[in-house]
């Protein structure tokens, strides 16, 4: 029962922090030692809750991605939405390569949680910048090539444990020009060669059997995803994006304070 509570928890942690910028890994890393050693090596919830998400991304922008498909078919065929797909491309292989280079020291950071809670710092000051910025409104299907490779690198970025992805890139986008909701729905429909690249890097093809904690993990991660996707989307809207650079910043200090203070 405590293991199918510790899954509950993890998948809703995963599904509000994966989309929201406040970093999921970040808050991962710090929960790990409340919940003991047996999550830490378990890979294929890692995947699972990572899976839950993804899934959330592919139903909360299903007519964007249903749109990009259609628009590559022969007979629907849109100039528009292959350049889009083409920069996503670019996107994913900036991420991908940076990320496969310097697999080894990013993975070192995950035992770091001093650096988790410096960078939960510097993401705050990502998402205030976002929010203060007075986006350029770039019209659908007008992102540019350097625009693609800057958010892949903003995205690589963000492969540090207390960097927020989403936070990363969707202030990468907005600086680029882009309005700020067509930012958040080009940087999530973006993730998701870049979350199941990571999912399938992280598994390794290592079979294990699926358990009770892995659906339960991956179904609360779901769930909360698309509640946080559409909590996101309503403050880019209203220009609330700074009540988390607020959370980040108040987290951080606290973690930082406990940690010199404390030892922990």
């Amino acid at each position: 029962m405590h293991d199918l509570l510790a899954a509950f928890i993890l998948g809703t942690v995963q599904g509000l922090t994966e989309f929201l910028p406040v970093s999921s890994s970040g808050h991962l890393v710090l929960l790990q030692g409340f919940f003991g050693e047996r999550w830490l090596g378990d890979i294929l919830f890692d995947v699972s809750v990572h899976l839950g998400t993804t899934l959330a991304v592919l139903i909360f922008f299903h007519k964007e991605i249903l749109g990009l498909i259609r628009g590559i078919m022969p007979g629907t065929y849109r100039r528009d939405q292959s350049w889009i797909i083409g920069c996503i491309l670019i996107t994913t292989a900036v991420t991908g390569a940076i990320g496969v280079l310097f697999r080894g020291h990013f993975e070192a950071m995950f035992s770091l949680p001093s650096l988790v809670a410096a960078m939960l710092l510097v993401t705050g000051f990502l998402t205030f910048a976002t929010d203060r910025k007075k986006s350029a409104g770039k019209p659908y299907g007008q992102i540019r090539a350097r625009d693609a490779l800057t958010i892949g690198l903003f995205q690589a970025f963000a492969i540090i444990p207390g960097i927020s992805r989403s936070g990363s890139t969707i202030f990468a986008g907005v600086f680029s020009g882009m309005d700020r909701t067509w930012a958040a729905s080009y940087s999530f429909i973006a993730s998701i060669p870049a979350i199941l690249g990571a999912a399938v890097l992280e598994w390794g093809g290592e079979v294990r059997p699926v358990t009770p904690e892995h659906l339960i993990g991956a179904l609360s991660s779901c769930i909360v995803g698309l509640i946080s996707l559409k909590f996101l989307v309503w403050t880019l809207r209203k220009h609330n994006f700074f009540i988390f650079s607020v959370y980040c910043w108040i987290a951080g200090t606290l973690y930082l304070a406990a940690h010199f203070l404390g030892g922990f």
